[in-house]
């Protein structure tokens, strides 16, 4: 394998990393919203630690990105300038109603349900943001490279991209209760999940053709499997481990790598593009690995930190009350 592959390999392991933490995140948002009161003790047992390790590594892997395509920087930016900026925006939002949540006392109007399901507003707009950046990167839908810009009303009238869009919401909701353990939504778990796998293979397939090959079962099988898992409660506790499930995500996204290499932005206007035209070389490779030989020290860290907090008695967590069985939480008082 080239060094050229190598420096992809190891920024897509990063990316993936932090896709998967921020996708728990994702799927904490969609309970905050829709089960509030039966879910908060267990997702803010989650999310309180981790929303700010979700962020270090979406910084981390945004360093190790310039560093491994140093060309694209200013091609995406100018591509993606008034979404980068939304993102920015929604960032700001989501860590401000969280920190605030942490330490709200009720004042009339405004009290930690309100500030925690702003969190969750938030969270959910920032991954429709990557989701449409992600899809484009893939397909290319929208894009021109020759004029770097992206056309929005391009990528919607794609056939492929709502469906994408729709299916990281649904896999979120489906996956959410295996995640979070709440054992009465368990019915829903494999239907809804299993309905997010066939609307990203709908996208994919109409996106190209090429995408849906035998590789692509990989991420699917992994996917279904957490929902197979748990139906039945002897072998649920498996999947309902923050550790295997963040171990099966990885695997999930990673193996996605296919969809954008060698050659990302499909069937863009100018493209594709092939990764190896736009990876470093020279002395910026030997930076590129010691940058992210230090970097997943520092992570990896924050990582052991965020598996010790987890792995607590949720009423370890100040302010928070152990969830009784199947995921119920007693409210807080005011």
């Amino acid at each position: 394998m080239s060094t050229i592959s190598w420096l992809f390999y190891i920024n897509f392991a990063i990316f993936a990393v932090f896709l998967t933490l921020f996708f728990t995140e994702l799927m904490g948002a969609v309970l905050l919203l829709v089960r509030y009161e039966q879910t908060k003790a267990r997702v803010l047992a989650h999310v309180v630690p981790i929303w700010e390790v979700t962020g270090t590594f979406a910084a981390f892997w945004v360093v190790t990105g310039d560093f491994a395509y140093p060309s694209m920087l200013i091609p995406v930016a100018s591509i993606f300038a008034g979404y980068i900026l939304v993102f920015l925006i929604l960032l700001v939002a989501r860590n401000a109603s969280i920190s605030f949540a942490e330490y709200i006392i009720k004042r009339a109007w405004l009290d930690e349900k309100k500030l925690y399901q702003v969190y969750a507003v938030a969270t959910i707009l920032i991954g429709a943001v990557v989701v449409l950046i992600l899809s484009t990167i893939v397909s290319g839908a929208g894009i021109d490279l020759g004029t770097l810009s992206f056309s929005l009303g391009s990528w919607l009238t794609n056939p492929g991209s709502l469906p994408y869009l729709l299916g990281v919401v649904v896999l979120a909701a489906g996956l959410a209760p295996i995640f979070y353990g709440v054992t009465e939504l368990r019915r829903w778990a494999l239907p809804v999940t299993a309905l997010g796998i066939v609307l990203e293979t709908v996208a994919l397939y109409a996106y190209s053709r090429g995408f849906i090959t035998g590789w692509f079962v990989v991420p699917a099988v992994f996917t279904l499997l957490p929902a197979l898992l748990f139906l039945h409660p002897r072998t649920a506790p498996i999947v309902t481990n923050k550790v295997v499930f963040a171990i099966v995500g990885f695997l999930i996204i990673f193996s996605q790598s296919y969809l954008v290499h060698p050659t990302a932005f499909a069937h863009a206007t100018g493209g594709p593009l092939p990764v190896q035209a736009v990876t470093t070389t020279g002395p910026m490779v030997d930076a590129f690995l010691v940058l992210s030989t230090a970097g997943l020290v520092i992570v990896g860290l924050l990582m052991i930190f965020y598996l010790y907090a987890v792995n607590q008695p949720a009423g370890s967590v100040p302010g928070r009350a152990s969830p009784p069985p199947g995921g119920q939480a007693e409210p807080r008082g005011p």
